[in-house]
């Protein structure tokens, strides 16, 4: 039962989110992680691009979790100690949307 406990916190206090609106930027580290990514709106629909970087060798992935208001979540992976993976979604009809840096 310790076990399971330890490993939640772990996650909680290694991942980094925010909900923001565009226009907005951000740029979170964490042990083993970096990413970087920009919310953008066109006519009524946000765009959520950037990269996200794995930058230890753990044999965990970088994730970056991208939630909209409305629709199914994304998430991009990065495994592998220096490996980089770029990402470009847009979701519409809205102009806020929940992003999050993590490792798994």
């Amino acid at each position: 039962m310790r076990w399971g406990l330890a490993a939640s916190l772990v996650v909680a206090t290694g991942a980094t989110a925010s909900a923001d609106r565009c226009p907005s930027s951000r740029s979170p580290w964490i042990d083993g992680a970096h990413a970087q990514w920009s919310l953008a709106c066109d006519m009524g629909d946000v765009k959520v691009y950037g990269w996200v970087d794995d930058t230890r060798r753990d044999g965990k992935c970088a994730v970056v979790r991208i939630g909209p208001v409305v629709g199914q979540n994304r998430e991009f992976e990065a495994c592998g100690s220096g490996t980089r993976e770029t990402f470009s979604v847009t979701f519409d009809d809205q102009n806020v949307a929940e992003v999050t840096l993590r490792l798994r």
